[in-house]
């Protein structure tokens, strides 16, 4: 059996990471594991990356293998299946909203929502992605008179990331791609502590529950819109159309899904697709 100090071939090339051995073999069980188990693809243009991001996750919970790891993985252990979705999943933490994502909210959506709206963001991670959309709301708000009440449920698969969220505070660091604009007007600065706290009538606007979007989505109740940037191209088709179909089930008749990079979605789910001038969405039918 060949080993390697984790050196993992790929696409005829080779991926380096920490000095934990392992084998090909107990590599493609991993992703075997992920497939048969969680329904989860790893890219692979996102394997190396991967591959460096578990070493921490073995060291956590005593591994000493990816064998080992598929083996766990197949217990059903809850915490574990989580740990792992964010390691695949796993993005930098940024306030900054994809381009077709700000302009569609922006030039249309915010403005044809109804009053009181409910609006979901999936795969919020720390909180950034929704205080961004809820400052958005503000701002649009403030700029057209009108107060509009649209509230925000954001939910993340992993417990820390949601008591992170909730909680609103960032250090300087982490406030660093957030707009000089959005910081003065929605977040306090201390300076001593060199932190920032987002502001309450911010705040006030979202509520984070901890949440796995495989699961059964009706405790969440109907939404007028379902923003989900990126959280499902790490699914396997089979996997995304079902949540997909969840997803076109929650919205509200007219109720808006809204992803980002052109993602295509099945026709068949009940999911119109809309060409605007401010972009592209889908649109419940029914």
């Amino acid at each position: 059996m060949i080993e390697y100090t984790f050196f993992v071939i790929l696409s005829e090339g080779l991926i380096m990471s920490s000095a934990i051995v392992h084998t090909i073999d107990d590599y493609e069980s991993l992703l075997v594991a992920l497939h048969n188990v969680l329904g989860v693809v790893v890219p692979d243009g996102q394997r190396s990356s991967f591959l460096e991001r578990i070493n921490p996750l073995l060291l956590r919970n005593k591994l000493k293998s990816l064998a080992l790891l598929a083996e766990k993985l197949q217990d059903d252990d809850a915490e574990l299946c989580a740990e792992l979705l964010d390691v695949i999943s796993h993005r930098e933490p940024s306030w900054i909203l994809s381009s077709d994502i700000k302009s569609i909210l922006r030039n249309y959506i915010f403005s044809q929502l109804p009053n009181n709206a409910r609006i979901w963001v999936v795969g919020c991670g720390q909180g950034q992605l929704a205080y961004s959309i809820a400052m958005e709301m503000a701002t649009f708000e403030h700029r057209s008179g009108e107060t509009k009440n649209h509230h925000v449920f954001a939910t993340d698969i992993l417990k820390d990331n949601i008591t992170w969220a909730d909680e609103g505070c960032y250090s300087v660091l982490q406030l660093s791609t957030l707009s000089d604009e959005n910081t003065k007007l929605y977040v306090t600065l201390n300076k001593e502590a060199e932190n920032g706290q987002v502001r309450d009538k911010i705040r006030q606007r979202i509520n984070f529950y901890q949440y796995d979007i495989t699961e059964d989505l009706q405790p969440l109740e109907s939404m007028d819109l379902i923003i989900c940037p990126d959280e499902l191209v790490y699914y396997s088709n089979e996997v995304k159309t079902d949540i997909l179909q969840k997803m076109a089930d929650l919205l509200k008749s007219g109720g808006v899904f809204l992803t980002a990079g052109g993602q295509i979605i099945p026709v068949n789910l009940g999911l119109e697709r809309v060409e605007h001038s401010a972009g592209m969405f889908y649109r419940q039918k029914s």
